[in-house]
């Protein structure tokens, strides 16, 4: 049986509530935006999903009839399916701005902010729900971005510790994370299904979808890659606007996202092409074809699936804290880089992401390489690795990945 673990958003969700006449959570697919409003608000807020096609025709063919039935407080689920309701709940809000009248889930992006911008601009707070953060799934829930942080580098080590394999297999979906008797690949094969069958093909033109799921496939064995657009084209024999049509409507959806380059003032030195990861490393060790943990920490993509799952945390903890901070990497005409730098009050903390248990020199080597070319490298500098203890290193500080 599934239990309800509390997500890191909850204060922004119920923050936004008290400020807006409604609240949008978009996501992607089976991330927990139906259970999270539901145990937010369902107190207070009636439910209604749009999946169902009686209520659907219900919506479309009389909407005023529906909402004079469905009175605010109200939850209204997969609202893109009915993007005709807008303009009416746009009235009822018009006329009555209470704050906390409307709330909805939409799990593809692309059509959910479409609507929504052209409906209720001004009338409307939007959230994006990520699969679990690793804090979530360990219970911890924290105030403030800074808290977190302050958490991560201050790890104690636990009496148990979960291998990086284990750490990159365990999903961060809802379903299968709470529920120990799924079964986690058959859960993940009917995931990528409905994802390409009801969602992609419905609202996009994407043509062939064995070409797409191989795509995806490819996409998984490259992450925490350089987004190269042309070497895919090659690949798949699909044209170079396919391609980018393609990744985008995976990042539109949440299930890949990009970190950008950092080269302001810096000119040819560095890469100006953004990297990519998955949002769930479970996900894409999955389209991966790797099933085996011992597999997976012994094959030669061990790497990237570990920078995936430490870059992914800080990603979506910076979605669910809803901060402007911004995150980047730095790559050096591919001669050396820094996995993760964050800005903040105008300056750049270096992150490096290391699989090793053992940090040496070569380890922290471009640290000062990356003080050199840019000013406003902060003296806290970090390494998280597969360490067992946080400590520090010639002034670097050495941090385990499961504070994360």
């Amino acid at each position: 049986m599934s239990t309800y673990v509390k997500r890191q958003i909850t204060g922004v969700l119920s923050q936004a509530a008290q400020t807006f006449p409604a609240l949008v959570v978009t996501g992607s697919r089976q991330v927990g935006k139906t259970t999270l409003l539901k145990h937010v608000f369902g107190k207070k807020a009636g439910f209604v999903s749009m999946d169902t096609m009686d209520i659907r025709q219900w919506a479309r063919e009389d909407p005023r009839d529906f909402l004079r039935n469905h009175s605010a407080p109200l939850i209204i689920d997969e609202f893109q399916y009915v993007p005709e309701i807008l303009p009416y709940i746009k009235e009822k809000i018009d006329l009555d701005r209470t704050p906390g009248s409307y709330f909805f889930t939409g799990s593809q992006q692309l059509a959910v902010m479409k609507n929504i911008s052209e409906s209720l601009a001004g009338r409307v707070a939007i959230t994006e729900l990520q699969p679990f953060t690793y804090s979530e799934k360990k219970g911890e829930n924290f105030e403030t971005w800074k808290d977190w942080f302050s958490a991560v580098m201050n790890y104690n080590r636990q009496s148990s510790l979960m291998t990086p394999a284990q750490g990159m297999m365990e999903s961060s979906y809802p379903e299968v994370f709470t529920n120990g008797k799924i079964d986690k690949n058959l859960w993940y094969s009917s995931y990528i299904q409905t994802y390409l069958e009801r969602d992609i093909k419905t609202y996009y033109d994407i043509g062939n979808l064995e070409n797409f799921h191989r795509f995806m496939t490819l996409l998984a064995a490259r992450t925490s890659s350089i987004l190269n657009y042309n070497s895919l084209t090659s690949e798949l024999g699909i044209s170079l606007p396919t391609v980018k049509k393609w990744f985008s409507i995976l990042e539109a959806s949440g299930i890949v996202f990009k970190l950008a380059p950092y080269y302001r003032n810096i000119g040819k030195r560095v890469t100006k092409t953004p990297k990519f990861y998955f949002t769930d490393t479970a996900l894409a060790v999955h389209l991966a074809g790797i099933n085996s943990a011992e597999y997976l920490i012994r094959g030669n993509t061990a790497g990237q699936f570990f920078e995936n799952m430490v870059i992914s945390e800080f990603y979506k903890q910076k979605k669910h804290f809803n901060i402007n901070q911004n995150l980047f990497f730095i790559n050096h005409r591919n001669l050396w880089e820094i996995d993760l730098l964050i800005e903040e009050n105008k300056q750049l903390r270096p992150i490096e992401v290391k699989l090793a248990a053992t940090i040496n020199n070569q380890h922290i080597k471009n640290f000062p390489k990356v003080e050199e070319l840019i000013d406003i490298i902060t003296e806290d500098r970090y390494v998280v690795c597969n360490g067992e203890e946080n400590f520090k290193m010639k002034g670097i500080n050495i941090v385990n990945w499961r504070g994360l």
